[in-house]
């Protein structure tokens, strides 16, 4: 049994992590801001120290210029806080999916990871720390490190489900107060809003939802509002859940597995969110294990998996992480929760995107993919995909079948050089 040391971040890490060790931080909302402040404060003492992150929504502190010999940084998901480091190479990228990063991380992996930074709320009346809002790696990846430094925040909520420890279980306690990092101000357009119109009307009652983070799933959780007994298995949850179960449309009644919880494995939101999960029963927080299991979401009846892309091409391939050879997100857990969704009785997974970006200039339904651009989903995955324009239904579609429905929903300004271009493939 390990007594937990209470002590300074700088004494904690300089004790823990050695050179060429492999390193993992908590992510996004549940970032343990103090323990990586007091690793850049103090770089030049560490040697060669490998960094893996996935989703970050404040800077990553590690990558900036200066620290290089200090630290590597790879990512598992970029995120626009990380893309100037990415594109000035102070950033590697791993492709990877979700549910996967557990196991390439075990102690028993390819990578294994030495040393876990993970924020944690207070002890509660058993001596126990909950993860908080960020549990999906950082629970996982603690279990297999050889060392656990915990960031103690007395601003993190204290949250239900597995994903605790025993303070006997923590070599380290770092005491701090900070405010969790928030996600930014959402703004809804016109377009989102009419996306969210098709969405919701594709949502029977009683369904379980799989829904990310952003402005269109931010506009479709508020159209929601007239649906009945909702259930909730995620990944990223945000504000817009908080209305929902409050006026009684999350309700998880019909939930076949878990019912009665929304199981989640990342909070990203405001005080809101953090506020509403404290020691709520109604919700769980898991590792990816169960948050990103396909054969269990296979098992949960009528699951709507929500996505979206960057670019979709007319046989239905979709890219949700690259455009013009920049690294914008990750692989994350889009083809978890589609494949998911694929078995499903009574499931559906659904690509929801603008039709265009750029102010207009650029379609996101191609004739082709680009060479050098990712396949996040192939097109034997793709089920509906839905624009501002309209709904396409793929599955089951042939190739010129599948292109003509997403013709249908592209924005008409590249309509005419969509259907050039399939006519030259027939």
């Amino acid at each position: 049994m390990k007594n937990a040391k209470r002590c300074s971040a700088r004494e904690a890490l300089r004790e823990a992590i050695r050179p060429g060790d492999r390193i993992f931080f908590s992510i996004a909302s549940g970032q343990p801001q103090t323990l990586l402040q007091a690793l850049v404060d103090d770089f030049e003492y560490y040697q060669n120290v490998e960094v893996i992150n996935g989703y970050l929504l404040a800077e990553h502190p590690l990558a900036k210029e200066g620290l290089e010999s200090s630290f590597r940084c790879i990512s598992f998901q970029n995120s626009p806080s990380l893309r100037k480091d990415w594109e000035e190479g102070r950033i590697d990228f791993l492709p990877i999916r979700y549910s996967d990063v557990p196991r390439a991380f075990a102690r028993k992996g390819p990578t294994p990871i030495d040393v876990a930074l993970i924020q944690v709320a207070p002890p509660d009346s058993a001596g126990r720390v909950s993860l908080g809002v960020s549990t999906s790696h950082a629970y996982p990846l603690a279990l297999e490190a050889r060392t656990i430094v915990a960031e103690v925040n007395d601003q993190a909520p204290r949250t239900f489900g597995p994903c605790s420890f025993s303070i006997s279980e923590v070599d380290y306690l770092v005491e701090c107060s900070a405010p969790l990092v928030p996600y930014p101000e959402i703004k809804i357009g016109a377009a989102e809003r009419r996306i969210a119109e098709f969405v919701t009307g594709l949502i029977a009652d009683g369904a379980t939802l799989q829904i990310g983070i952003g402005n269109l799933p931010a506009a479709i959780l508020q159209l929601l509002e007239g649906k009945k007994d909702l259930g909730l298995h995620s990944g990223m949850l945000s504000d817009g859940i908080v209305d929902l179960v409050e006026k009684g449309v999350i309700t998880n009644r019909k939930k076949n597995i878990y019912q009665g919880k929304i199981v989640a494995g990342e909070l990203i939101g405001t005080e809101k969110l953090f506020r509403f999960s404290h020691q709520n029963p109604l919700l769980e927080m898991h590792p990816a294990q169960v948050s990103h299991n396909a054969e269990l979401i296979g098992r949960i009846d009528n699951f709507v998996a929500i996505n979206s892309a960057l670019e979709i091409d007319l046989t239905g391939q979709i890219n949700a992480e690259s455009l013009n050879g920049i690294q914008l997100s990750g692989v994350g857990g889009q083809f978890d929760f589609v494949d998911g969704a694929y078995f499903s009785r009574g499931g559906k997974s659904i690509t929801a995107m603008t039709s265009s970006t750029g102010k207009g200039r650029v379609s996101r339904i191609v004739p082709r993919l680009p060479s050098g651009a990712a396949v996040t989903l192939p097109r034997f995955m793709t089920d509906i995909v839905v624009t501002e324009y309209g709904i396409a239904e793929l599955r089951g579609k042939s190739f010129s079948r599948r292109a003509e429905a997403l013709i249908a929903i592209a924005h008409p300004d590249f309509r005419k050089e969509l259907w050039e271009a399939l006519s030259k493939r027939k």
